[in-house]
């Protein structure tokens, strides 16, 4: 990790509800008294990047720049809560700015549980270094390291323009086994040896009508995407944003694929969460 009297201009985006990076959290004690807890994000995750292997370059006005291929990042927190039994739950959210893919910027949520404030936050921060980091640093590469990529065309008929476009897959985070039930916050990235036949594409794949617009358009959109099931009663319940905001239009499609997943013995709630940009592939 270094750092760097300058720094970047991004704008922060209006829509991210995300506050201060860094600042004082006020706690109450089992006497009634108040306390001051300080925080700070950048901080936190610059360490977490660190531990990871990735080079951290953290400027003087927040903003980390990670790896050499011009991704820029910067934390928020947005709340937390005491729970019973005194974990913590927290969210926050992490802004990504890239100079040429996508200046404007984008931004997606972290929600984590832990023992204390400290343990729910890194988590959270930790669980983005190991599967939304990944798909936006292969995104800004020619060709990807880590991640499942998808080169589709577009056009190039009746005179109309060929477009190509890319999708790349990050590391997909699963929650399915019963005995993981249990274990508060636990989740197997790429799945598991016992799980139902799944590959990268497939949440994304399974809704492709819905994300058809996105393809058909120009510029850069990272999609959240989220399919639960409840295998005692059936019900199944589905998340998608893009570039951080609530995109309505691919939750029947998630629904209706977590609708088809078998259920295993002993099984009871799964889930599968995962981060997909979508690209004018490179040249």
């Amino acid at each position: 990790m270094s750092a760097s009297a300058a720094g970047p201009s991004f704008a922060l985006l209006e829509a991210n509800p995300g506050g201060s990076p860094a600042g004082h959290l006020r706690f109450e004690d089992e006497n009634g008294e108040t306390y001051l807890e300080p925080f700070d994000l950048v901080e936190t995750l610059a360490e977490i990047l660190t531990a990871l292997g990735q080079r951290a370059h953290v400027y003087d006005n927040g903003w980390i720049e990670i790896g050499d291929d011009g991704l820029f990042a910067f934390p928020q927190l947005v709340e937390f809560t005491e729970l019973d039994g005194g974990t913590i739950r927290t969210a926050s959210t992490i802004q990504c700015n890239h100079p040429q893919l996508f200046p404007q910027g984008l931004f997606e949520y972290q929600h984590a549980t832990g023992e204390n404030f400290d343990a729910s936050i890194k988590r959270g921060l930790d669980q983005w270094a190991r599967t939304d980091l990944m798909a936006l640093l292969d995104a800004a590469r020619p060709e990807p390291e880590h991640c499942m990529s998808m080169r589709m065309e577009f056009g190039g008929e009746n005179g109309a323009p060929l477009r190509k476009r890319r999708v790349v897959f990050g590391p997909v985070a699963h929650f399915g086994r019963a005995e993981q039930a249990e274990a508060a916050g636990a989740c197997a990235v790429d799945g598991d040896e016992d799980s139902h036949d799944f590959c990268p594409c497939c949440l994304f794949t399974n809704s492709l009508d819905a994300f058809q617009p996105l393809l058909d358009a120009q510029g850069v959109f990272a999609l959240r995407l989220f399919a639960s099931r409840d295998h005692e009663n059936g019900e199944c319940q589905a998340d998608c944003r893009v570039n951080g905001e609530d995109w309505p239009q691919g939750l029947d499609g998630l629904r209706a694929y977590a609708a088809a997943w078998p259920t295993a013995p002993g099984q009871t709630l799964e889930f599968r969460k995962q981060y997909v940009v979508v690209q004018d592939a490179p040249e």
